[in-house]
């Protein structure tokens, strides 16, 4: 049998201080239920010794007695002289009732250990000394069963202990627990300790995910200021009167709840914009567009201005685009317009290897913009004509008193260069050159008979087929005349 108190702290499962007390208290000898053996044993062994103390013959003085050596041997023998000399003084032979007054029916003062209450509530410290000596026997028959009781006790207790004593010492063996959700083996049966370290580990991970409680307080007071009390974006009255809304937010479920309702309240207020404030279908849709030829391989296109919200192109690869130069040659690309809307890098063309004389205008044609929402689809065309003067050459010009010499470089194929003279205000040509230049070089030339000190513009006009192009002045000033030395002098003195 395991001792109720073997897990106490200093208990060691040998020792009776290990075995408690299961019977009834015992106010008179101040023992209680869940004392231990020790302390049962030691309170009978005080009691006995008590007794033992009390019933030693050498205790008492028998002088008066006048026994001599033949005084009683044991208590019992004390008592019964006692009884013997009180008999012969009431003249009371002993075994028979007599009627004399006074003791042994006499008063006397009790130990305290035998006070107790009357009826009315007195204290009573003496009896009547038959009364006396029968409580006395009473008293120690009782504490005679006692003693053999806890003999009986102390002999069962002997054998428990010595059955402790003999057993195995205990194993603690862990309980096992069925995690639902925590990994590694949810659904299993496993030890409490390894469910613990996986919990422990799931715990951290979330804590590195939300953050810690001081950083989610902290996050739930970047709420707006007075959030509360600020209007709503759509319906009537504060925020604080949508259903549902936490006026304090103390925790994390009050915080989101106010996110998403705040969230929602500013859904309805775009939608309420994109319903009612916005133009919608194809009046919507405002597309501008041009395009550069930035050098004699590269065009570029720039698409910009507005396609409603919802909207995309007909075509989910994009818009087809026809460039067509003015000889006949011609290319077809496919353009995401959508995705290139106020681009401003554009989007870039490579003209390398294709049939197109970039020497000539380009026209960029869309035939087919086209969008929808799902429901409505909007078209249109798109065109733009490109004035090439990306060919234009670098005119390098040396002016001289009456004379102005150039010299250009081409790069390109065969066309007919018209090199002009216009005068300042570039209204009036004054002179013209023209060059059917058959490929890539180097060409010069001369215009004479030009007025000293003037400002003159050259500009080159480029003819390739039926396309001409002009290209920009270039602002030049003639060298002015030198002064003349002075003839024919008259020296005229006044008088």
């Amino acid at each position: 049998m395991k001792p109720t108190n073997i897990d106490e702290p200093g208990c060691s499962p040998m020792s009776s201080n290990c075995v408690i007390w299961q019977g009834p208290n015992l106010p008179c000898i101040k023992l209680c239920k869940g004392d231990t053996v020790s302390i049962v044993v030691y309170k009978l062994a005080v009691e006995l010794c008590k007794l033992i103390d009390m019933f030693k013959i050498d205790q008492y003085t028998l002088t008066c007695l006048n026994v001599g050596a033949c005084g009683p041997k044991d208590f019992q023998a004390l008592i019964q002289l006692l009884i013997d000399r009180i008999c012969v003084l009431e003249n009371i032979t002993p075994g028979t009732p007599g009627n004399a007054v006074g003791c042994p029916d006499c008063v006397v003062n009790i130990a305290e250990c035998f006070y107790y209450q009357n009826q009315m509530g007195d204290m009573v410290t003496t009896m009547q000394l038959l009364d006396y000596v029968t409580a006395i026997g009473n008293r120690i028959c009782s504490l005679a069963s006692q003693i053999l009781t806890m003999q009986a006790i102390l002999t069962n207790h002997e054998t428990r202990i010595t059955n402790l004593e003999n057993a195995p010492t205990p194993v603690a063996v862990l309980p096992k627990v069925t995690p639902v959700c925590v990994t590694p083996q949810p659904g299993i049966s496993q030890d409490m300790n390894v469910v613990l370290s996986a919990l422990e580990i799931e715990f951290c991970e979330l804590i590195g995910a939300t953050g810690g409680a001081i950083d989610i307080y902290a996050a739930i007071t970047q709420q707006c200021p007075d959030l509360s009390n600020s209007p709503q974006l759509t319906g009537s009255g504060v925020m604080g009167t949508i259903p549902g809304w936490s006026t304090t937010v103390g925790n994390l479920a009050n915080a989101i709840t106010n996110l998403w309702l705040t969230i929602c309240d500013i859904r309805s207020a775009i939608l309420n914009i994109q319903n009612t404030c916005c133009p919608n279908n194809c009046d919507g849709v405002n597309v501008l567009f041009h395009a550069v030829l930035t050098d004699p391989t590269t065009l570029k296109l720039y698409f910009s201005g507005t396609i409603p919200v919802g909207f995309a192109e007909c075509n989910p690869s994009g818009t087809v685009f026809v460039i067509s130069d003015q000889s006949g040659g011609t290319i077809t690309i496919t353009v995401p317009v959508g995705a290139n809307l106020n681009n401003m890098a554009g989007y870039t063309i490579d003209l390398t290897s294709t049939p197109l004389n970039t020497a000539e205008n380009l026209t960029v044609t869309a035939s087919a913009f086209c969008l929808t929402d799902g429901t409505s689809q909007c078209q249109s065309t798109l065109q733009y004509i490109v004035v090439n003067t990306a060919l234009c050459p670098v005119l390098q010009i040396t002016p001289g008193e009456t004379t102005i010499s150039y010299q250009y470089g081409w790069i390109s194929g065969p066309v007919s260069i018209d090199v002009q003279v216009w005068d300042q205000t570039q209204t009036v040509m004054i002179a013209s050159q023209v060059t059917g230049v058959g490929g890539p070089g180097t060409y010069n030339g001369v215009f004479s008979g030009l007025t000293a000190g003037m400002q003159y513009n050259v500009r080159c006009v480029i003819t390739s087929g039926d396309t001409t192009t002009p290209c920009p002045f270039v602002p030049t000033t003639t060298i002015p005349a030198p002064c003349l030395p002075a003839t024919s002098l008259v020296a005229t003195i006044d008088l």
